[in-house]
């Protein structure tokens, strides 16, 4: 996935980061509520499923924030990454792809499939 993967995905989703931001913070907030007062097959399933709700909207929040053709941080008009050298602006958001990329494939599958895998 590259840089230009992510601005796709921030212009279609920067109306919604707030909504993102909303579904990432619910989601916590359901998984300390079940593994504080549920039973522990309850917490165990909602663990599993928190993973993906936590780490997909928050992936997606961060593409938008980070990769937004005209607000994004890492955009060569922002005012930090704006004064580095070009060489230096692509590899920080190149660097910031892979990582976003790496963090939805662990919060999105492997997470759940280590939580199945440790039952």
């Amino acid at each position: 996935m590259s840089p230009k993967f992510f601005t796709s995905v921030a212009e279609r989703f920067y109306a919604r980061r707030w909504w993102l931001f909303g579904a990432s913070s619910l989601a916590i907030a359901i998984l300390f509520a079940a593994l504080s007062a549920a039973p522990p097959q309850m917490a165990f399933f909602a663990s599993t499923l928190a993973g993906p709700a936590i780490a997909v909207p928050w992936a997606l929040l961060c593409a938008c924030v980070w990769f937004h053709p005209q607000r994004g941080n890492l955009q060569p008009q922002s005012k930090l990454i704006g004064r580095l050298p070009q060489l230096v602006q692509t590899g920080v958001r190149w660097y910031a792809a892979v990582f976003l990329a790496i963090f939805l494939f662990f919060g999105a599958v492997v997470m759940p499939v280590l939580s199945v895998a440790w039952l």
